[in-house]
């Protein structure tokens, strides 16, 4: 189970540097705004008249579609959309700041990357994200107290980010309170039904738990 926690986070860590490749942006750059469809039914424009930009997609509407995805791939999609805008802070000097840490952190080189991850946290106090990566290199310091407190200012700032519920399971599964980790997974899984790995766990915890509670 640690060495899942272990991949669960430390995965994210990464996400920086090759998601922001991929886009082929700066980090700090600003993500255009997308347009989603106009939805089926919606009154046509008159003649003569502009018919009404589609409504932008937000980090909301995307949590709202991802909690409705019906395959791996699907919401593997979504989940990448998420996970970039959760990497964006506002701020270019916090984005490229955060690469940064993301990049000691692969190195294991944890104590300039907390030192960095202070730093962005003092600039940008309410971005989850931040907290949320400094949990992931304050577990591998095998401080969990501290991961613990990291993990839950994320969820304070953030409560559907689903990679902070998945880490706040495996740290209640370390602390030996699986009663606490189901009820995270399963949060975890409400928001992102097709996280990878994590149905199982859920599965194999399950006859325990809902066995002490009858």
């Amino acid at each position: 189970m640690a060495r899942f926690f272990v991949v669960l986070l430390t995965g994210l860590l990464s996400l920086s540097p090759a998601a922001m490749a991929q886009t082929g942006r700066d980090p700090g750059a600003r993500e255009p705004a997308v347009r989603e469809p106009a939805l089926r039914g919606d009154a046509p424009a008159k003649r003569g008249e502009k018919a009404p930009p589609p409504a932008a997609t937000t980090l909301e509407s995307l949590y709202d579609r991802l909690a409705k995805a019906k395959t791996r791939q699907e919401g593997g999609i979504l989940a990448k959309q998420i996970e970039r805008r959760w990497a964006r802070s506002g701020s270019e000097t916090a984005d490229l700041l955060l690469t940064r840490a993301n990049q000691l952190a692969n190195k294991r080189d944890a104590e300039q990357a907390l030192e960095i991850f202070d730093y962005i946290i003092q600039l940008k106090p309410d971005w989850a994200e931040a907290y949320h990566r400094r949990a992931t290199v304050l577990f591998l310091m095998d401080d969990i107290d501290g991961a613990m407190r990291d993990i839950r200012a994320a969820l304070s700032r953030d409560p559907r980010h689903f990679s902070a519920l998945a880490g706040l399971g495996m740290l209640f599964q370390r602390m030996g309170n699986d009663k606490a980790a189901f009820t995270a997974f399963n949060k975890a899984l409400e928001l992102h039904p097709t996280i990878e790995n994590l149905r199982g766990i859920v599965d194999r915890l399950a006859p325990e738990v809902e066995g002490r509670k009858a």
